[in-house]
C-alpha cells in the first residue's frame, strides 16, 4: 500500500480534462487499497471533504491568475501532508511548485503529468512566459518522471526535452462499461449529424469550434450538435450565423454526465478539429465518442491521433484547414464499421483501468513498494 499525494488545482466535483482524469486515476488507486488524498482549492465551493474513498483537502481562495485559483495557506496544508510519492500537474503554476518543494524538503519521488504548456495572450501570456523561463525548469528538474499524455507532445513543447529519460508517455483513459454504444443508431445519413463538445470559453477557442462552423458552411446538408456552455456562447452563435449556418446548429449548453451517452449516440460522427499543438494535451471527448462507437475526425495535435487512421475509427485533418475538414467529414464512408472498430480500440488501449495499471506501476518503481 502507498500513500499518494495529488496536488492539483481543482477537483472533483468541478468539471474539466485535468479534474476529470485525476478523479479516475484517484478513485481506482483508493479502490486498490492505496491511501490518496488531495489537496486544491475548493471550487465549487462546499465541495465534500471526501470523494469515493478519497479524502480531499479544498483550500479558500479569492483570486485566479489565468486558470489557477490562489489558495490561502497551500504551503502550509502541504506541510501537514507524509506521502510516499507526490503527483502533480501542468499547465497550471503554483500548486505544481510547492508540490516540487515538499518532494524536495521531505525527499520523496515526484511525478508530474505534462498536459500541455502554459500559454495565453496579452498579461496571461507574458505571466506564462516568465513563469516557463523562470520557475518552469526547476520544476522539472526536481521531477522523478515527467509523464506525457501524446507521445508526440516533448517535440512541440519548447519546454520539454524529448531525450529527457525522465519522459514517460501514458495516455488518458475513459470509462468504457459507462460511454456505451447506443441500443439504436440514427438513420443513415444524409443529413449527417456531427458532435462536438468543450467548454465554450477562451480558454478553450482552440478546440477549433470555429474551425468547425466555416467547415459546416461547406456541408450544405449536414447538421452540427454543440455540447458546452461558456461566455463564448454567443460569439459562436454570430459566428454561426456569419457562415449562414445557423439553422443548421443545435448549442445544447452543458450536457450533464447522465446525458452524455445518448448525446454521442445521437451523432454520426465526432469532430475535434484542435489549433494549437501547446495547449491541447490529449482530447478525451474523442475517446468518450469512440466508446459510444462513434467515428472521429481530428487533427495530428490530439492525444490519441496517431491510432485514429491506422485502425479505420475516422481521419485526421491539418489544422485551421475547414476545406479539409469539411472533405474528410463529407468522405467518411461505412459509419457502423468504424464505429465498431473505434470502441475496440477503446476496449483494448484506452481503458481507466489500463491507465491506472500503468501509472501504479510508475509510483511502484518510484518507491520500492510492490501491491501486487
Amino acid at each position: 500500500m502507498m500513500r499518494l499525494l495529488e496536488v492539483v488545482v481543482r477537483y472533483s466535483p468541478y468539471v474539466g480534462g485535468v479534474e476529470n482524469s485525476v478523479y479516475h486515476l484517484a478513485t481506482r488507486l483508493a479502490r486498490r487499497g492505496h491511501e490518496v488524498r488531495v489537496v486544491c482549492a475548493d471550487e465549487p465551493a462546499g465541495a465534500p471533504p471526501e470523494v469515493e474513498g478519497v479524502a480531499v483537502v479544498r483550500l479558500p481562495w479569492r483570486f485566479k491568475i489565468g486558470n489557477t485559483n490562489l489558495a490561502f495557506g497551500l504551503w502550509e496544508a502541504l506541510r501537514q501532508e507524509k506521502p510516499d510519492v507526490i503527483h502533480t500537474h501542468i499547465p497550471t503554476a503554483f500548486f505544481s511548485d510547492l508540490a516540487a518543494s515538499l518532494a524536495e524538503a521531505l525527499d520523496v519521488p515526484l511525478v508530474l503529468t505534462y498536459h500541455n504548456d502554459m500559454v495565453g495572450e496579452g498579461l496571461k501570456g507574458l505571466l506564462a512566459e516568465v513563469y516557463n523561463r523562470g520557475r518552469l525548469p526547476a520544476v522539472l528538474e526536481r521531477c522523478s518522471r515527467v509523464v506525457v499524455t501524446n507521445p508526440l507532445y516533448p517535440r512541440e513543447s519548447p519546454w520539454l526535452d524529448p531525450d529527457d529519460p525522465k519522459l514517460v508517455c501514458i495516455p488518458w483513459g475513459v470509462e468504457a462499461e459507462r460511454f456505451l454504444p447506443p441500443p439504436q443508431e440514427p438513420p443513415a445519413p444524409p443529413p449527417l449529424v456531427i458532435g462536438f463538445l468543450s467548454l465554450l470559453d477562451v480558454h478553450h477557442r482552440y478546440k477549433g469550434l470555429d474551425v468547425l462552423l466555416e467547415a459546416l458552411a461547406l456541408l450544405p446538408e449536414a447538421r452540427l450538435r454543440v455540447g458546452g456552455k461558456g461566455e463564448d456562447l454567443e460569439y459562436y452563435r454570430r459566428l454561426a450565423k456569419d457562415f449562414g449556418v445557423e439553422e443548421r446548429v443545435e448549442f445544447l449548453g452543458f450536457v450533464p454526465d447522465a446525458e452524455l451517452n445518448a448525446f454521442y449516440g445521437s451523432c454520426h460522427v465526432f469532430a475535434l478539429p484542435s489549433t494549437d499543438s501547446r495547449q491541447e494535451g490529449f482530447g478525451l471527448v474523442l475517446l468518450e465518442a469512440m466508446a459510444c462507437g462513434r467515428p472521429v475526425v481530428t487533427t495530428p495535435i490530439v492525444g490519441v491521433a496517431g491510432d485514429v487512421e491506422p485502425r479505420g475509427v475516422g481521419l485526421v485533418v491539418p489544422t485551421d484547414e475547414p476545406i479539409e475538414l469539411a472533405a474528410a467529414l463529407q468522405n467518411l464512408r461505412d459509419l457502423p464499421e468504424m464505429g465498431r472498430r473505434a470502441r475496440e480500440l477503446v476496449e483494448e488501449r484506452y481503458t481507466w483501468e489500463r491507465v491506472t495499471d500503468d501509472y501504479e506501476a510508475l509510483f511502484e518503481s518510484l518507491t520500492g513498494s510492490n501491491s501486487k
